[in-house]
């Protein structure tokens, strides 16, 4: 493009001398070369926008093809070191998780080990069991299905009890009449003869039968005070229940009992 232009100056040239020769005016002539000129320089600026232009569309499209390429790239093909970030964010969110458990497990501690819960609890543990106390209803034994109650009149259990393994009977010292002992099983009975009456005054226990309360032959103390409190005294190695002028007695061997006794008046 640059080439034609200068060509077409050469030939305004020669026609302003060729005009020259044929006798026009040198006010023509400048004239001509005037134009010539302008338009030459409007060329000259054409070209040279042209050629700015130009220069600027090879460098967008360089920088389109650069980024292009890049982004295209950075879409299907991760770079090492975008892997290396995701698989670092990757371990940050299990970290968090982590810490999040973590967050909940202390709050679970903490509601746990609160200082008036942890107070509560000892303070329950360390509490006594709750003692009993003997009531009328301990002063009596089931023999043979039967409830023989301490001081009652045992005329009114003899035909409920049927016969016994063992009787025996002496002439009373106090009343007309006899004082009796009735053997069944591991339980002995004595009566002594009061108003006419064979009362029950002595209920020993040697075997496997419960009282009441459900101590029996081999209950620790512990139980014992449990079942009757420990509103009790001691005579040797028994401990003693009174009520009303009636007694329970237990034997103790140890820390367990071996023999059990009701007794009274």
């Amino acid at each position: 493009m640059q080439k034609n232009n200068w060509i077409q100056m050469v030939l305004a040239v020669m026609l302003a001398i060729m005009a020259v020769g044929c006798g026009a005016s040198k006010d023509e002539v400048s004239t001509i070369q005037q134009e010539s000129a302008a338009e030459t320089d409007s060329e000259k600026e054409d070209v040279r926008i042209e050629s700015i232009n130009d220069i600027n569309i090879e460098e967008t499209q360089t920088v389109t093809e650069t980024e292009t390429p890049t982004e295209t790239d950075t879409g299907q093909n991760p770079t090492p070191e975008t892997h290396l970030q995701t698989e670092s964010q990757e371990e940050t969110e299990s970290q968090k998780t982590g810490d999040g458990s973590e967050i909940e497990e202390s709050e679970i501690q903490s509601v746990t080990s609160d200082p008036q819960t942890e107070i509560k609890s000892n303070t329950e543990t360390q509490q006594p069991a709750t003692e009993g106390s003997v009531s009328a209803s301990d002063y009596m034994v089931s023999v043979r299905g039967t409830a023989v109650v301490l001081q009652e009149d045992m005329r009114d259990f003899v035909s409920a009890l049927g016969e016994p393994d063992g009787y025996s009977a002496a002439k009373s010292c106090v009343e007309a009449g006899e004082d009796k002992i009735y053997v069944y099983g591991g339980i002995t009975i004595y009566t002594y003869v009061t108003d006419g009456a064979d009362r029950i005054t002595l209920i020993e226990i040697t075997g496997s039968e419960s009282l009441p309360s459900g101590i029996h032959i081999g209950s620790t103390k512990a139980d014992v005070i449990a079942a009757y409190g420990s509103d009790y005294t001691e005579e040797g190695t028994e401990l003693l229940y009174e009520t009303d002028g009636k007694t329970l007695g237990l034997q103790m061997k140890g820390d367990t009992v071996s023999f059990m006794e009701l007794f009274g008046r």
